[in-house]
């Protein structure tokens, strides 16, 4: 059963904010499947990651001179998108899936968790999660989260 479905658009603008989603889950559900993707997962275009490579190397590397510590923008392409997808139940966290995967797919029971979660003490009542936008490089990033109520698993 679907229990949560949402499309989104997000541009560099959106970096490093967070977008929060909630859904709840009817006593008959025995595993909630979370389902989330997003495109592109790296950008390509050299006009658009230089800058933003650029930046990066002038804040973190610039304290070092590039000849004894060569960094030449070249060597970071392509530049990646990355948003990961946190969880809670009940006011309970979960964890964390920090994935660059561009497509997720994670499985929680009472019994097992997906990697980077932690099962929860039951599967039914009031779910809530956070997408992190940690990086938007690309100009126009789309993603889609849907989250299903399996039974009887």
């Amino acid at each position: 059963m679907l229990l949560f479905e949402q499309s989104y658009r997000w541009t560099p603008l959106d970096t490093a904010h967070d977008v929060s989603f909630a859904f709840r889950c009817p006593p008959e559900v025995t595993a909630v499947c979370i389902r989330f993707s997003f495109a592109p997962g790296k950008e390509t275009a050299e006009a658009i990651c230089r800058p933003q490579i650029e930046a990066a190397l002038a804040r973190y590397y610039d304290r070092y001179p590039r000849d004894i510590q060569p960094m030449q923008p070249e060597q970071f392409l392509p530049v990646k998108n990355l948003i990961t997808i946190s969880l809670m139940r009940e006011g309970v966290y979960l964890g964390n899936a920090h994935r660059w995967a561009p497509e997720q797919t994670h499985v929680l029971t009472a019994e097992r968790a997906s990697l980077g979660f932690v099962p929860p003490q039951a599967i039914a009542g009031h779910w809530t999660g956070m997408l992190h936008l940690h990086e938007i490089c690309s100009p126009c990033c789309m993603g889609e989260l849907r989250i299903e109520g399996r039974t009887g698993i």
